[in-house]
């Protein structure tokens, strides 16, 4: 590692008292730290952290970017550092853990979209003995302090620039000489990571920006700080700045003949860097040296960008068949980091300002909610949705600004949670049952659906609010994976969104009529493998790579978790047509029409004959094929 002494307690002195205080019995049971990119909120975390530990009190650490944005990703990292969510029966007091446990939450801009769960059922299930710090880059939605006294007490800390002694201290620790230092505090302006990457810069022969906005100084000395470095380690930076995560197989995948001495020396050139971090999940850049790494190459070398992006993605999806299910978190992640477009990235890595919150609606929204829409939507269409929260007020969810004020809402619901009253009254509704009873799911998945988005600003029209709906539905997604089978939606005028909604596989059909209004539908089929199907087939579609078949024509086999299989004509025809239409039920006079041909006259129970033995040569496998009783069968 550098000789640079890292900003740790240096100029903190005051924030580390202000945490200080969630340790004490009468103090806030949260803090809340927030600060631009950079600024040291990790640090303070960490310097907090071993404060903490020095004390005897258990530290359990979260890093928002290792973990899926959903409840129970968050659980499962609460799990593995010890934390035990408490469960009391109705009516009972949450007794205190058996010793004092402080959970520290970082980079927790990207765990927004589960901010409200977190507010309204962890921390209570945490139990009042956890003290819990929060760090991110914007400060928390008003919603926070409404709730402070649910939550126990909270305390908003803002991380500002460091003040000059500080910084003065830190450049005269570098051994840095007058005239440069100068130049470098002036250039820096407090702000600890532009300082570290000047110095680092500075000692590596770089030279520094002129003057400009703090985001654009990073930038500058992180091209400064790799114009410094070796060849080889350069090379091996461009590479770890593509995926979420840096592995020694990662790495050799990307680099191949590059890498001349193999992923281990990679890794290790990469370890002794400032500003790469070792974690759990392997090595780890800088966000903000991240970012202004992978926009130059994206820039300066795309051929090269994009050739490492498709060797990950490949290392990656390798790696997935032998994971565990309680690895596909890991997987998601690795595969949403890859995707470049950022209508499906931003479900993961939201990089746009929070201002919006979306949380299931309370009772006393209701008259609001019903004047948004009788505003917006025509009668009829406004009646619609005032049975929706009549019905299932559940299903309803407001979207706030950061003074709460409720300037729009959503509508949405997994299919087996409406009641069939709804299918009565609702013209969409009744159209999307009729599609999932012409395209029935897979035993065992389910459908979500996105029934409306209104905003004050735009009705249904693009917005930062329709926008925050839409990320909200995300969650969702991760949620129900590896159930989640469909999603429905339905737009009055879809033309705004058509790009967005062929990008990510949504295919219209309809539309449903309410009192003479056209209302568009649409459906997204996520496939077998719900989610992480479809995100991989999004990155590889975006990369242009053309998955492998697990049909071979000429050598008519089916291979299956690496044994392959010889067929007969018609079993490799059968299992040729189920495969074109995987996910979705083939009726058996399609297989006759398909694999017997049209003017064949045969009974269709030679069909079953065929999948019967068709199944038997798959063994485990043969369960794939699923029979839709009295239509056909499907490829799972």
């Amino acid at each position: 590692m550098s000789d640079v002494t890292p900003a740790l307690l240096v100029g903190r002195d005051a924030e580390l008292a202000t945490l200080r205080r969630v340790l004490d019995a009468g103090g806030p049971r949260v803090s809340f730290v927030y600060g631009m990119a950079g600024i040291g909120k990790s640090t303070l975390l960490g310097c907090f952290g071993a404060l903490c530990e020095a004390q005897g009190v258990r530290v359990a650490s979260i890093d928002c970017r290792s973990i899926e944005p959903t409840p129970d990703g968050c659980i499962a990292a609460l799990g593995a550092a010890g934390v035990t969510l408490l469960q009391p029966g109705p009516g009972d007091p949450l007794g205190p853990l058996a010793c004092s446990t402080v959970v520290l939450i970082d980079t927790y801009e990207v765990f927004r979209i589960a901010d409200p769960w977190l507010r309204h059922e962890l921390l209570p299930a945490l139990g009042p003995a956890v003290r819990v710090v929060v760090a991110g880059r914007e400060p928390p939605m008003l919603e926070w302090a409404i709730e402070r006294g649910q939550i126990g007490g909270l305390e908003v800390l803002p991380l500002g620039p460091l003040d000059d002694p500080s910084v003065d201290a830190l450049v005269a620790a570098a051994g840095i000489a007058d005239g440069d230092a100068a130049a470098i505090v002036k250039l820096c302006n407090g702000h600890p990571l532009a300082l570290r990457l000047a110095i680092e810069a500075h000692l590596a022969g770089g030279s520094l920006p002129p003057t400009e906005s703090m985001q654009r100084v990073v930038h500058a000395l992180a091209g400064s700080f790799r114009a410094g470095l070796d060849e080889p380690v350069r090379r091996a930076l461009d590479a770890a700045a593509v995926p979420r995560r840096i592995t020694r197989d990662v790495l050799s995948a990307m680099l191949g003949d590059d890498a001349e001495d193999g992923g281990d020396a990679a890794l290790e050139r990469l370890s002794t860097l400032a500003l790469v971090e070792a974690t759990a999940d392997g090595l780890r850049l800088h966000d903000a040296v991240h970012l202004a790494i992978v926009e130059r190459l994206r820039a300066v070398d795309p051929q090269r960008f994009r050739t490492y992006r498709a060797a990950a993605w490949r290392h990656l999806q390798n790696e997935a068949r032998s994971l565990a299910r309680r690895d596909l978190t890991r997987s998601t992640a690795d595969l949403l980091f890859l995707i470049d477009n950022p209508v499906v990235r931003e479900a993961m890595f939201p990089t746009t300002a929070h201002v919006h919150s979306v949380e299931r609606s309370r009772p006393d929204d209701g008259e609001a909610l019903r004047s948004l829409w009788h505003d917006l939507e025509t009668p009829a269409a406004a009646s619609v949705l005032d049975r929706w929260l009549d019905c299932e007020p559940g299903s309803v969810r407001v979207i706030r600004d950061r003074s709460g004020s409720l300037v729009g809402c959503s509508v949405v619901s997994t299919w087996r949670d409406i009641p069939v009253a709804l299918e009565r009254v609702d013209p969409v509704l009744a159209a999307w049952a009729r599609h999932l009873a012409r395209s029935p799911l897979p035993a065992g998945q389910t459908t979500v659906v996105l029934r409306r988005v209104l905003t004050v600003a735009a009705g249904e029209g693009p917005s930062p609010a329709q926008a925050a709906a839409w990320l909200d539905v995300k969650r969702d997604y991760f949620m129900l994976r590896p159930h989640l089978g469909r999603v429905y939606t339905t737009l009055a005028d879809p033309a705004p969104f058509l790009d967005a909604l062929i990008v990510l596989g949504f295919s219209t059909f309809g539309p449903a009529m309410i009192d003479g209004d056209a209302f568009h539908l649409a459906a997204l089929d996520f496939g077998p493998d719900s989610v992480d199907g479809w995100l991989a087939g999004l990155a590889a579609a975006e990369l242009g790579i053309e998955e492998r078949s697990m049909l071979d024509a000429e050598r008519r086999t089916v291979e299956l978790d690496g044994t392959t299989v010889a067929l007969s004509p018609l079993e490799y025809g059968v299992m040729e047509v189920l495969h074109r239409a995987r996910g979705h039920t083939v009726t058996r006079v399609e297989l006759l029409d398909q694999v017997w041909g049209a003017d064949q006259t045969c009974a269709s129970n030679v069909v079953d004959v065929v999948v019967r033995t068709l199944r038997h040569k798959l063994g485990e496998n043969g369960r794939r094929i699923e029979t839709v009783r009295g239509v056909g069968y499907r490829l799972g």
